[in-house]
This record gives C-alpha cells, structure tokens and sequence, in this order.
C-alpha cells in the first residue's frame, strides 16, 4: 500500500507512460476492481492503469519494480478463483484494452492474440477464416482467452494434440524486461511480422533453455504478464453431429467412455449431471430443480465429427463405431434429452461460443458458485463423487443440486474434474456455512487421492504442504524474475 505522498509521484510517473486518461484513482473505479466474480473478499487497489501496448506494460511494471509496489495483471473482470484481486494495494495494470489478433495461420493452425482477446471476439474473428477456437465449456462472455489458458482449463476436445494449446508468448517480468518462448524469441520484431521475416513458423514452443511456458501457467500473474500468446486453433468442421448419452449411475459410464475415447471417437467429449444440464438448458432459474428432476442423472455429450476432409465418411464411420460400443455395453444413444428435445442441436451452437446470458450459468441456480478442481483418472471419479455427496448430505445440503462435469483429457488418459457447489451470493451466514464444506470437502477428496492441480483458494495451503521441496523451488524462481516481489504478491504463498 503506498503513501499518498508516493502514490501522487508514481501516478505522475504511470501518466507519462500511458497517458493521464488511462490512470485512474477514482474511487469508482477502484472499488470496480476490488473485487471480480468470485466469492473472495475485496481488496482496494491504490491505482488502475489501463494498458494498450507491451511498451505501456514494460514501463508500468519498471515504475512498480523501481517504487517496490505491487503490481497485479487483470485482463478482465470475470476471475473465478479472486486471482485479480489485489492482496495488498498498489496497481491494477488492465490489460482488457490490448484487443489485436494481428495474425492467423490456418496452414500450421494457431491464432496470435493479446491478452485481452475474449472468447466470442477469438471465435468471430477466426471464423472468417474457416477456423474456429479450442474453447472451454461455455466460457464467461468477457473472459480473457489468454487468462483461460493460463489458468489451465482444458479445452473440450480430447485429442492429446489440443490437449496443451500454447505455443508461443511474449512475457513481461515483474522487472520490466521483455522476454519470449519457443520460436517467438528468434527476433526482437513484432511476432505477427516474424513468420514472413524469420525462417520461424512460431509453432516450436520449446526454449530457449527450459519450457517456459509451462512455469507461467497456473501461476496467477506472479511471475510476469502475458501481452501476446499464439495458440493452437482448428479448422471448422463440414459436417458435425452431436449425440447424448444417458446413464443412471456413473460408473455405469466409465468403460463405455474409455472404449469411447481408446477408440478416438468424436471431437468435443465430456459428463455432466443433471443439475448442470438443467444450469444450462433452463428457460429461466426457478425451473432448474424440475428439470433436473427430469432430466438423467449422468450423460455423456459427444460430438461426432466430419472434419476438413471427406466428411461424410468420416462421420459415417464414427457413427458405426459409437453404434458399435453401444451394442457392446448395452446403452442408448440420444439426440434429445426430456424437458429439452433439441438439446443436441443446442449443445452444437454452444461448443465455439461462450455463454451468453447475463448470469452465468453456474450461477444460475443460487447467484454464485464454489468449485472443486482436480484430476484424476476416470474409473476414481465415482468414488470421489459418492465422497463429495455424502459429506454434502451429512453438511445438510441438497445432494440432487450439485454439479459434476467431467472433461476427458488426451483420450482419457486422464480427467479434469469439477464439482460444482451453488453457493447464495447475498445471504452472508450462508455463504460462510456454504465455504467452510467448500474447504472442508476439498481437503477431505484430496485426502482421498485427488491431485489437485491449481493453487487456489485453500488448497494452495493444502497442496504446497504436501508438495516437499516444490514450493522452495517456486520461491527461488519468484526471487530470479521477480526479485522485489512485484507481481501479485500473497498468491502461491509467494
């Protein structure tokens, strides 16, 4: 927290690099950025600087580093897990300006965007390309493309080439410094401008020296701030077909799922319950308990696909192979769901678009939404879920409104996993009840073997005291790159 005497000189000091109108110490707007859509407690901070260019990062983050204030990165305002809010003080560096997608390659399949590119504005400008984005399950409408990926949710196709879709980015360190992974460090030139100057394609993402592109993901802004990613795109399909399939009890769908997957069957793959089907499908919020009520307790969504080249024969035979496993493990195949007869031509809109409603359909049912996040293996999700249940019946929660979602990663060789908590935004005591079984039932499924794979919440605690020497580690890389403590300090322990 700086001084108003120091504040005063550092905002002089930010209006040169940025313009007076892109630094604000509006209360207005501070509070604006207190707080993001989490249920974390807001922190004020002491100035917002809205950035346009890597060059206004640079200089942001050098004034920061030279001053020992903290500086936190916020490409937009949707943060699930309160990442961009600020522990203590200093500036904001908003990033949500930085809209260009200079370049993309539908020959090597990736897209080049700043860090403040959404979802929809990825999709739309790809599809003019005959491309479109390896999205999320129905991403926030405004919700940094950049920001998803770093926070490391999976995109909803299983092939393991997708699986990790960086290839290049451009890093600002918390010292100012500007550095770049993988092909994008050949030269110093714009990246957009590299592929026709270089003998570079941007598409290797090794080097130079370690992958540096796997320290920043999951890392909540600590080590330094993205300004430009290219990623892995795909071509949009001409033909697809989404099919559903229902199942009463989970495990009932594990060996169908993994002959599914083995068998490299569909594009887009993934589980969810009823509840979150009905979060989803509800014409309006009060009718998410009947239709869950109706709709089957556990379902597969996969997406047949044609592709780029001879697409009826490719969807021809991914057809015949999902016919196939359903003979062998005696299940059905759907088109509609009850309650919502066109939820196949629905979920086939929605898997290159983000959500589109003005509350998100997590948090249709009660205003908010705590999640469990971990990995694991497809045949232990059962047995994690009947754990999550039961602590949630003995918590006196209503077990039938709960969410799972399922994403198979790699062609199942393992899963991302979410359970899904609707949490009352407004009631106070509720939410405290509701985030003391949040912690209490994290710990008690990773106790149970769950790996836990981001640093959230409290689970950064639970994790990095189980971790050994890894946290040491992090606390020696924090010190080379960001010797002062710039960037987001508090988070990762740091």
């Amino acid at each position: 927290m700086a001084t108003t005497a120091t504040l005063q000189t550092i905002v002089q000091a930010l209006s040169k690099v940025v313009g007076e109108q892109n630094v604000s110490t509006d209360k207005d707007v501070l509070e604006r950025f207190s707080r993001d859509t989490s249920l974390m407690p807001p922190r004020m901070p002491d100035v917002v600087v809205r950035v346009m260019t890597r060059e206004d990062v640079m200089g942001v983050l050098k004034i920061a580093h030279e001053n020992r204030i903290p500086a936190v990165p916020r490409s937009s305002g949707t943060g699930t897990y309160g990442t961009g809010i600020p522990e203590q003080g200093g500036i904001i560096i908003d990033l949500s300006g930085m809209k260009r997608i200079p370049r993309v390659d539908t020959r090597n399949r990736w897209a080049l965007f700043e860090a403040g590119v959404t979802f929809g504005e990825l999709r739309d400008e790809l599809a003019k390309h005959g491309m479109q984005p390896l999205n999320t399950l129905l991403p926030r409408k405004d919700k940094s493309v950049v920001t998803s990926i770093l926070e490391r949710e999976p995109v909803l196709t299983c092939k393991t080439e997708c699986d990790e879709p960086v290839r290049t980015m451009e890093i600002v360190w918390g010292t100012g410094e500007l550095f770049r992974t993988g092909a994008m460090a050949v030269d110093p030139m714009p990246p957009e401008e590299i592929p026709d100057k270089t003998y570079s394609d941007l598409c290797s993402v090794g080097g130079p020296g370690v992958d540096w592109w796997r320290l920043m993901t999951g890392t909540q802004g600590t080590f330094g701030v993205i300004t430009i990613m290219n990623a892995k795109i795909f071509h949009k399909p001409l033909l697809q077909k989404v099919v559903l399939i229902p199942f009463d009890n989970l495990d009932d769908l594990v060996k169908p799922l993994y002959t599914i997957q083995h068998r490299e069957i569909g594009h887009e793959c993934f589980v969810l319950n009823n509840y979150n089907l009905a979060c989803i499908f509800a014409d309006n919020d009060a009718e998410i308990p009947e239709l869950a009520r109706r709709l089957p307790p556990f379902c597969i969504v996969l997406n047949l696909w044609g592709g780029q080249f001879f697409p009826e024969e490719r969807l021809a035979y991914e057809e015949k192979a999902v016919n196939e496993i359903a003979e062998q493990y005696q299940f059905a195949i759907r088109q509609g769901l009850p309650g919502v007869p066109d939820a196949n031509i629905r979920f086939e809109n929605m898997l290159t678009s983000p959500w589109e409603g003005d509350v998100y359909w997590k948090d249709r049912y009660r205003g908010a939404c705590l999640e469990l996040v971990f990995e694991s293996g497809l045949d232990e999700v059962p047995a994690y879920w009947k754990l999550f249940t039961q602590l949630a019946g003995e918590a006196g929660m209503d077990v039938k409104m709960l969410g799972i979602y399922i994403q198979p990663r790699q062609r199942c060789r393992v899963c991302h996993v979410e359970f899904h908590i609707p949490c009352d935004a407004a009631e106070t005591e509720a939410q405290m009840q509701t985030k003391q079984f949040h912690r209490y039932a994290a710990e008690a499924v990773m106790n149970a073997g769950a790996f836990f794979y981001r640093p959230y919440y409290d689970w950064a605690d639970m994790i990095y005291s189980r971790a050994g020497y890894t946290h040491e580690v992090i606390k020696k890389i924090k010190k080379i790159l960001d010797p002062h403590h710039t960037l987001n300090p508090g988070r990762l322990g740091l």
